[in-house]
């Protein structure tokens, strides 16, 4: 087998990881020796065992020794003590020769790695499979180097751009390709939607899909704290966290409530990150679309094969031009069994 190919199986793994381990990178490493893979491990929650030391302690519990051995690991071995020790140690300590790295660690807390292997007479590899590793690691890759969250984009609509009837009705545009949507919700640390969203359509903003599955904090952009004279809205019946953003002062609010300031789209994704929140899905209504689009680095655009005519428009809120384009690409298009619906998921083109 190739790096990449054992590299491939360290992505595999960290794929575990996404959803659990956040605002921490998914990490997923594979240990090998005399061509054969020893030992495996991977980042599997926040504050637990880094994929290192998984691989390395799992190894040495079965009696293996690691002279000589080959670690693949899909991002930079940390070097500094934070809630585990460094792995860098631990790679040194096990008599590892040598580590293929697939993406480096930007984060300065981390440390050099890199250097302190090399220094110690560890061969390194680097940039084996990165843009794949990069791709599964882009909501920790952005938070770190930008002190924003990855901001994903997700409405469903009809084939005329609609989001509502004339009603005002916007629930089951699509159905099929729901469970999309409770992954998607898993994987980000936050769900953010406007106090009109909250008000009319009363959503859970939880994941409901078969196993276990971890809720995002839920955001609420409320101006005029109107949803705080509504405590028994789902979105706050529900346990785990809740952030409104709003101008207006509440003090009998329940205890998992918490208030922030108001702001621009922007000053609301610096106070999410000041949280530690690495990834914010943003779900509605039009206005926040509107709003947040200049930010997003992601789009996941659910079509139902219907026309509503007269009804409420995805970026309502927005006044553009024909000749103005969004510096967007689309990445692939899903469509459901039944063919009556389907997803375009789009990503920026200058953060690809």
């Amino acid at each position: 087998m190739r790096d990449e190919d054992y590299m491939k199986i360290a992505l595999k793994l960290a794929r575990k990881g996404l959803g659990w381990v956040n605002p921490n990178p998914p990490v997923g490493a594979v240990l090998v020796k005399d061509g054969e893979i020893v030992s495996k491990g991977y980042h599997r929650y926040f504050g637990g065992r880094h994929a290192e030391r998984e691989a390395i302690e799992k190894a040495l519990e079965k009696g293996v020794s690691l002279e000589g051995a080959t670690l693949y690991v899909t991002l930079e071995p940390c070097d500094h003590f934070g809630k585990t020790p460094p792995c860098t140690e631990a790679i040194l300590e096990a008599g590892i020769r040598k580590v293929v790295i697939a993406c480096r660690d930007p984060n300065p807390v981390s440390g050099d790695g890199v250097k302190k292997l090399t220094e110690n007479g560890v061969e390194v590899v680097l940039g084996v499979c990165e843009r794949e590793a990069k791709e599964l690691m882009k909501f920790f890759l952005k938070s770190v180097t930008t002190g924003l969250p990855y901001v994903t984009l997700k409405y469903a609509a009809t084939l005329d751009g609609k989001i509502a009837d004339f009603e005002g009705n916007s629930k089951w545009i699509t159905a099929e390709l729901r469970p999309i949507v409770h992954r998607l919700r898993h994987q980000h640390m936050a769900v953010l939607v406007g106090a009109k969203t909250a008000l009319l359509d009363n959503p859970r903003l939880d994941v409901r899909l078969p196993g276990k599955w971890r809720n995002p904090i839920r955001v609420i952009l409320d101006r005029e704290g109107k949803t705080l004279e509504r405590v028994d809205l789902n979105v706050f019946a529900q346990s785990g966290r809740v952030i409104v953003f709003t101008e207006r002062e509440r003090a009998d609010l329940p205890p998992n409530v918490t208030i922030a300031k108001c702001g621009s789209a922007l000053e609301i994704l610096r106070t999410l990150h000041g949280f530690g929140i690495d990834s914010v899905l943003v779900e509605g209504g039009s206005e926040v679309f509107s709003q947040f689009l200049p930010h997003a680095d992601e789009i996941y655009a659910f079509y139902g094969v219907k026309v509503f005519g007269k009804g409420l428009d995805v970026f309502a809120g927005l006044t553009q031009t024909v000749d103005q384009e969004l510096d967007f690409r689309i990445e692939r298009v899903v469509k459901s069994k039944s063919g009556k619906e389907f997803l375009v998921v789009m990503k920026r083109c200058s953060r690809a």
